[in-house]
């Protein structure tokens, strides 16, 4: 079981280590980056985020920072904090704006399911005020 859960790991942050290792290079060195088709009011946010200049390279970067820990088991929980604001803002996007809810939600239910199964890391951020003086 623990080799299957860390495959899941493995390949979920190899997705958004990926991704935001893509968003650099296209940066960087011009490589080409996908156009995806979008609903009207998901392509005026994307532009408007765009345009911006800040909120690309901080999705990129929590997406490199956040696979590059879910590599590891010791390091997976902050991993997958660093990466729930992220999955949900795109779980949102998905539903509200681009209509294409199954994308946002298998992201959003897989990192659902990688919390549950690093719960045990999680415990003590819900336990804090008992063991304070």
């Amino acid at each position: 079981m623990n080799k299957i859960i860390a495959v899941a790991r493995w390949l979920y942050a190899l997705f958004y280590a990926y991704t935001g290792a893509s968003w650099l290079s296209h940066k960087l060195f011009g490589t080409a980056w996908p156009d995806h088709e979008e609903a009207p009011a998901a392509k005026a946010l994307t532009t408007a985020l765009t345009s911006s200049g800040i909120v690309e390279p901080l999705i990129a970067g929590a997406c490199l920072v956040g696979g590059g820990l879910l590599f590891f088991r010791r390091t997976a929980p902050l991993g997958i904090a660093v990466l729930a604001p992220l999955v949900t803002g795109i779980f949102i996007f998905h539903l509200f704006l681009n209509q294409q809810w199954p994308w946002g939600t298998f992201h959003f239910c897989y990192l659902v399911v990688l919390a549950w199964l690093h719960r045990t890391a999680f415990r003590p951020l819900w336990n804090y005020g008992s063991n304070v003086p």
